[in-house]
């Protein structure tokens, strides 16, 4: 019975011994890549718990918008998305806003029509939804400073598609 126990006690200190030395080479390397994963570790967390990381650069920002609310209509390049083939006021290319306005981006007049302060053919019409409301919603904003913000944002990103 002794020599059995003894036996059991050998195997048993060698197999955890031997699953240590196994572990040690993986936790060096988690330990190693610990911080560049921290920030796809806070993304994942914040996924899962139906947040989304949101970009910090503002022209990143603006095209993360525009690709989740306007390339439906005005196409992933700014040109004609699947939904404005259909409508009866065709969208215009995003990327010549510039070029119809003389060659200026006409800032304050894009946020305007965005926002739904400028009516234009084809906006703030059963067409297109007022953005203010929706990005309200849709992006959780509390401020009207918030929501002009994001607008902002997708001003900037169409400044940066021009022809």
């Amino acid at each position: 019975m002794k020599k059995t126990n003894l036996l059991w006690r050998t195997l048993s200190n060698g197999l955890l011994l031997g699953a240590v030395l196994l572990l040690l080479p993986q936790c060096a390397n988690n330990a190693g890549s610990e911080s560049s994963s921290e920030d796809s570790g806070d993304q994942e967390m914040a996924e899962a718990q139906g947040q989304v990381q949101k970009a910090s650069d503002p022209i990143e920002r603006g095209k993360e918008l525009y690709v989740s609310y306007c390339q439906i209509c005005h196409g992933k390049d700014g040109e004609l998305g699947p939904m404005g083939e259909d409508m009866k006021i065709q969208p215009p290319d995003m990327r010549k806003i510039a070029a119809r306005n003389g060659g200026e981006f006409p800032e304050e007049r894009i946020f305007q029509v965005i926002k739904g302060e400028q009516e234009v053919a084809g906006h703030n019409q059963a067409n297109m939804p007022l953005w203010g409301d929706t990005f309200r919603e849709s992006e959780g904003l509390a401020s009207d400073a918030e929501v002009e913000q994001e607008i902002r944002h997708i001003v900037s990103y169409l400044k940066t598609i021009q022809e």
